[in-house]
């Protein structure tokens, strides 16, 4: 046979069943393989039902041996064939075959075979890799292998080429870079828009016109159109799953197969998918050809379809968005069909060590979750699986440890490995741990698109069917965690639907045959979480008293209204979780509805607050949620415990600045609003939600920015850390990159325990840089990267200073930092004892961005040609628009040269600038007050929208915000530094200088302490590590804040001392005036030098200085 295999030869080869003659061929001219076995070598294996053979081996071209077997299976499915790797890298082990780097095997059964390549099989300590194709169906196209395989056959086989060949990552990102544009194009043909990728970002444009029939139809909510399309692309993705069960006629290529033959083309969503979707998938065979009637849809069809399953769930159930008539051309969904009939949709649910690579339902959920509505906006971002799994496992882990009596290195195997590590748990123990495992209540409260409580749904899956033994069905065992274990909440509804849809998915690729999935409307649900509280009122209240004895669900007649009312409410809602009768699952919501308000009868006095609150949707607003009504059964448990066990996930990252409107609500809530401070972050909130909710014994799991651990906005967040939890893990993974769209990354994955003193805090110090790939994140997890710190704090020493920053290095042992840490604060005054530390101005508006342009009307905008980029505040002459502006008022006082923080270098500041700001405050003159509001009466009403957000006097609102109290600052000597730096970077200037307020001033020092002797210090090495240390952080950047700063110890020195730094700094300033850039390293060593003998620096102390810098 020829060496060159083509597309057709490949596509035939793996739509054949399985031939051990052909592959010998075909592995010794595509692979080379030149150690062929004349007859394949048979070895046991451990099952009875399969027989192993060892047909030789191939060396790749960068010298890696790859050892090729077969194993025929002879009975079960190949297609699942799911074994365990550990126990199968076993058996490639025999010394007359020599070792191996990796595996090439072939499992076969009939007409299916899988293709398997096995990597990472030589080490004990690393987990082997399998990646899988399965083959032998004569209705797929195989388009991925083939075309792997001919890229393998042109590159050459090396070992990276064959593992890129096997690549489910890849494939991941190809299928949903080809989604999204599919999505989009929907989205232009309804509103003309499109995002496009510009740099780094994504951002809208107008790309046509749009269909001014379905933008009326929709109502020209562009939001619901997003909803809408996504649903629609979801659904028809479910249903190629469904039709890879064999569930749609039999056909493995149906929904293209059926668009192909259609007479409906030119109107195919409303003739053909939406009688698939709601009158066969959500109606029962008994009741389909009345509502066929009704919508008088093709009843040939509805014969086609016969034996198509009613689903249930409420994927398919037609709501509002589905009313309005939707037509798209032909061309669309032959263009949608015919992309997803080029991939193989694997039923089964991936491992990260064990994945078939094609589209599998995990895969769904970085699609889904990149496509949720306004992620770039709302902090929300897909966390890598090897995050998702390491973060289900520890959480699982630290509950199991808390509440079995099970040894902790046990419980640890057994989460990691059910299936091997069962055999060493007691049987005693066994029953404790089952329990456990069955009573615990999972709860992501901003669920985005599932994947962390699907994680853990897979993790509990994995550890009951170990304990389980072969009793058990899959299936169902899966229905019975998502009822009693799961729950989820987030504010968006696309998510809400998304997150479902992937419960219902994981439920379906078990299933042998078709059953009616589960309602999940009362599990996954939309609400905001932050808020249980309306118009000032505690929402929460309205469930049981605590002081009642509980009595198991039951409706005694001693029960008060409130309790009887929720015990109705939970009682309802166990039925409508398994209901699978249209009608039926109607009239339970109406009585669920009508009894939660009667419950709000019972407990509101205020009738028109009751008024308002009956005309919202409970159980899906964006308003707030009823944690203590929905999930009533996790705060009110029979066994007496309160909350849930497990609080988990990726909260939404958003600074306030610029999003006030997103806090207000949240600090007006009686729960959470005690926990506001200014300068904080959306996610801290989400923590306190998390150690209100848990039980006693929870554990509270989270991904976020590493900020919190000493941003100045976060001490009330810290102090409740403190206060009410332990700290199990701290995980900083620094700044290596996670999120692949996600500005300034510096993630830390936090473990808290609401177990009081919990013992020592585990710390993970990561100090890579580059992006996380799993097996990078391997290493660290099994503390084998050099670039890692690993450490135990206590929980006593993790807490520093009033402020309660928690720091990730170890005061109490590391000894040599602390005692270098001491010698400079020691009977030292600070910087802000001895000088004054400002910010510099917080205008509010420095020009028009795509953010406040909002604040005032589209017509008001358009009638006063207001533009992006004009400027506000801040006036810059190389733009056209200002350059009048600044003409009007150049003569002006108030008008002031301005400057950035990049402006600002070591020891010296430029000193020329583009930009002008108009300095407006309480202080200035009223005639020039006049002239101002002149100027800047076009943007009144965003000003005035700026000012009401952030609750200040609208009145002033052509006044700058903050920093113009102290107008001195910005003249005369003075030190400037920038809010963040990876050095310690303080320049130093003599002239107006007028900057934002990302720049702070340092100015009007104590007699005793010469400016530049004290600027001296600040540039030095030395402070660098007390900035590094002590300061503040964002990953390795220092955050250079006024409480930081202002904390500084400054030594005080003679005249002499201070002097001879003087000196030196007069002469870098001269320097740098000749020449911004030239050489002053040996000038700051002098300096350095200086300063080691002010301190009195033993040598080793001054070598680690300077390694440090």
């Amino acid at each position: 046979m020829a060496s060159t295999y083509t597309k057709d030869t490949l596509r035939e080869m793996f739509r054949s069943a399985f031939d051990m003659t052909g592959w010998y061929s075909f592995v010794r001219y595509f692979f080379h393989a030149t150690e062929l076995k004349l007859t394949p070598e048979r070895f046991s294996t451990a099952h009875s039902t399969e027989e192993g053979y060892y047909i030789g081996s191939i060396d790749t071209s960068d010298y890696f041996r790859i050892g090729l077997f077969c194993y025929s299976i002879n009975q079960g499915s190949v297609a699942n064939r799911r074994v365990g790797l550990r126990n199968l890298v076993r058996s490639f082990i025999n010394p007359r075959w020599g070792a191996f780097d990796a595996a090439l095997v072939v499992f076969y059964s009939h007409d299916h075979w899988r293709l398997s390549f096995i990597c990472d099989i030589k080490e004990e300590s690393t987990s082997p890799k399998r990646y899988t194709y399965v083959f032998g169906s004569r209705e797929l196209l195989y388009r991925t292998p083939i075309e792997r395989l001919l890229n393998l056959q042109k590159k050459g086989i090396s070992f990276e080429n064959l593992k890129t060949a096997f690549s489910v990552e890849a494939l991941s990102d190809e299928f949903f870079d080809r989604y999204r544009e599919q999505y989009a194009d929907f989205i232009q043909y309804v509103t003309g828009k499109r995002f496009v990728k510009s740099g780094s970002k994504w951002v809208e444009k107008d790309m046509g016109n749009p269909s001014p029939a379905l933008m009326r139809a929709f109502g020209n909510d562009e939001k619901k159109i997003r909803d809408y399309i996504k649903k629609m692309m979801g659904r028809i993705t479910f249903l190629h799953f469904l039709q890879r069960k064999g569930w749609m006629n039999g056909d493995l290529n149906y929904m293209q197969n059926l668009f192909e033959r259609s007479r409906y083309k030119d109107d195919y969503l409303d003739s053909v998918l939406e009688p698939l979707f709601f009158g066969i998938l959500n109606t029962k065979p008994s009741e389909r050809e009345s509502l066929f009637d009704y919508y008088s849809w093709d009843k040939t069809l509805l014969m086609e379809w016969k034996d198509i399953p009613y689903l249930n769930g409420g994927l398919f159930e037609r709501d509002e968005d589905d009313e309005p008539e939707s037509v798209f051309p032909a061309e669309y969904f032959r263009r949608l069909f015919q992309f997803f009939s080029e991939y193989n949709f694997t039923i089964d649910e991936n491992d990260p060590n064990d994945a078939e690579v094609g589209v599998d339902p995990e895969m769904l959920g970085k699609i889904f979750e990149n496509l949720l509505e306004d992620n770039k906006d709302k902090g929300a971002f897909y966390t890598p699986k090897e995050i998702v799994r390491y973060m289900c496992q520890e959480s699982l882990i630290a509950y199991l440890e808390t509440n079995t009596k099970v040894a902790k290195d046990k419980i640890r195997a057994f989460v990691l490995s059910p299936e091997e590590a069962v055999s060493d748990i007691p049987e005693s123990k066994k029953s404790k741990l089952l329990t456990a495992l069955e009573e615990v209540k999972i709860c992501d409260p901003a669920i985005g698109s599932g994947a962390f409580p699907m994680g853990l749904l897979n993790a509990l899956l994995r550890c009951r069917e170990a304990l389980s033994g072969d009793c058990y069905d899959r299936s169902e065992l899966k229905k019975s965690i998502i009822q009693n274990n799961i729950y989820g909440v987030d504010i968006e509804k696309g998510a809400v639907d998304i997150a479902r849809l992937r419960f219902w998915l994981s439920i379906v690729v078990d299933e042998e045959t078709p059953s009616p999935l589960p309602n999940l409307d009362y599990k996954i649900m939309q609400g905001n979480s932050l808020i249980e509280s309306f118009m000032g009122i505690d929402l929460s209240k309205l469930t049981y008293e605590k002081e009642h004895k509980k009595d198991k669900g039951e409706i005694s007649l001693f029960d008060n209204e409130k309790n009887r009312l929720q015990k109705t409410v939970s009682n309802l809602l166990k039925v409508y979780y398994s209901c699978f009768d249209h009608n039926r699952k109607v009239k339970l919501q109406r009585e669920i509805s009508e009894t939660i308000n009667r419950q709000l009868e019972v407990c509101f006095v205020d009738s028109a607050i009751l008024e308002k609150l009956k005309g919202i949707n409970l159980a899906e607003n964006n308003q707030f949620f009823l944690w203590h009504t929905w999930f009533s059964d996790v705060f009110s448990r029979e066994d007496g415990r309160s909350g849930f066990d497990i609080v988990i996930g990726n909260p939404p990252y958003i600074g306030e600045k610029g999003h006030k409107e997103i806090f207000q609500p949240v600090k007006k809530d009686v729960h959470m609003g005690k926990y506001y401070l200014g300068k904080m972050d959306y996610f801290y909130f989400f923590f306190h939600l998390s150690f209100n909710m848990l039980s006693t014994n929870g554990v509270g799991i989270f991904i976020t920015t590493n900020y919190y651990i000493t941003a100045l906005g976060a001490k009330k967040l810290r102090t409740d850390i403190k206060e009410r939890m332990s700290i199990m893990t701290l995980f900083n993974l620094g700044e290596l990159r996670l999120f692949e769209n996600a500005p300034g990354q510096h993630n830390m994955i936090s473990l808290f325990s609401k177990v009081n003193d919990y013992g020592k805090c585990n710390i993970v110090d990561v100090h890579k840089k580059g992006t996380l790939n799993p097996l990078m994140f391997a290493q660290i997890t099994n503390h084998k990267d050099n670039d890692t710190i690993y450490s135990e704090i206590s929980q006593a020493d993790m807490f520093d200073g009033e402020e309660k920053y928690i720091r990730l290095q170890n005061n109490s042992t590391d000894i040599f930092i602390s005692s270098l840490l001491n010698k400079i604060k020691l009977d030292n005054l600070t910087l802000g004892e001895i000088a004054e530390v400002n910010a510099g101005i917080m205008g509010g508006c420095d020009s028009i961005t795509n953010h406040n342009i909002k604040y005032a009307s589209v017509k008001y905008i358009q009638d006063n040609d207001i533009q992006k980029g004009d400027g506000v505040f801040v006036l810059d002459s190389n733009y056209s628009r200002d350059r009048d502006k600044i003409q009007r008022v150049e003569d002006s006082l108030f008008l002031k040269a301005f400057y950035k923080n990049s402006d600002i270098n070591r020891y010296s500041t430029n000193e020329e600038t583009t930009k002008k700001i108009i300095f407006s405050s309480l202080q200035t003159q009223l005639k020039e007050q006049q002239i101002i509001k002149s100027c800047l009466s076009l943007y009144k009403p965003i000003l005035i929208k700026i000012r009401e957000i952030n609750n200040e006097k609208k009145d002033c609102w052509f006044q700058l915000r903050r920093g113009t109290a102290h107008p001195n600052i910005f003249l005369g000597p003075k030190i400037v530094c920038p809010q963040r730096s990876k050095s310690n970077t303080f320049g130093y200037n003599e002239c107006d200088w007028f900057a934002s307020a990302d720049v702070y001033y340092i100015t009007n020092p104590n007699k005793e302490y010469h400016i530049k002797y004290i600027l001296g210090l600040l540039n030095s090495k030395l402070y660098y590590v007390w900035l590094y240390y002590k300061g503040k952080r964002k990953g390795e950047t220092l955050e250079l804040y006024q409480k930081p700063l202002s904390e500084i110890p400054i030594k005080k020195a003679t005249v002499d001392i201070q002097n001879s730094i003087v000196e030196i700094i007069d002469i870098i300033i001269d320097l740098k005036k000749i020449d911004a850039n030239h050489d002053i390293s040996k000038l700051e060593s002098k300096i350095d030098d200086i300063v080691y003998s002010i301190y009195g620096l033993t040598d080793e102390e001054i070598q680690y200085v300077e390694k440090s810098f």
